[in-house]
């Protein structure tokens, strides 16, 4: 399976955007992760919400209107950067959440990504060609997924990844 260099994504009305440039080590499996918290479940409205980490210097904000990119913050040091125009919840970074390397990181939602990059690039029929998306090198199914304890029943227990109780950097897994 292929990994992408760079992918870009944005909200829904356009007004924030972004750009990824993985490195050439990055880890694509150990940095997919998928939060059951009911934070991420009240600001996205999802049961599930996909993530992949990345460093900071990774990643760079380049929206046509910077003044929409905004944060929320429901507990101090814990930013949800979303757009204060559309509302689209694009990525989450805490204080403290720092890779192994003891670089900061940023948890990007997954779903912001451009379709060509999620999904795939489209045919001229709008059939997707194969083999052009990154989705689930992204959202690498064997990842890990945080808040195990608050799986909705069948729902959400047949995802597959390492459980945590808590987020992974409590180390506890299920």
């Amino acid at each position: 399976m292929s990994t992408p260099s760079k992918v870009a994504g944005g909200c829904l009305c356009g007004a924030v955007r972004y750009e990824v440039n993985f490195k050439p080590d990055h880890d694509f499996k150990s940095n997919a992760f998928i939060c059951l918290c009911t934070q991420c479940r009240k600001q996205s409205g999802a049961l599930a919400m996909h993530f992949f980490n990345v460093t900071l210097p990774s990643f760079t904000w380049i929206s046509p209107t910077p003044s929409a990119l905004t944060n929320y913050e429901i507990i101090p040091g814990n930013h949800r950067h979303f757009c204060r125009t559309c509302g689209s919840f694009i990525a989450w970074q805490g204080d403290s959440n720092l890779s192994p390397d003891g670089e900061a990181q940023l948890e990007v939602c997954a779903g912001t990504l451009d379709e060509e990059f999620l999904v795939g690039r489209k045919d001229g029929d709008g059939e997707v060609v194969g083999g052009t998306g990154f989705g689930e090198v992204l959202c690498h199914p064997e990842g890990n997924i945080g808040w195990a304890q608050n799986e909705v029943g069948k729902v959400t227990a047949g995802l597959c990844g390492t459980r945590y109780k808590y987020g992974t950097d409590a180390g506890i897994k299920c």
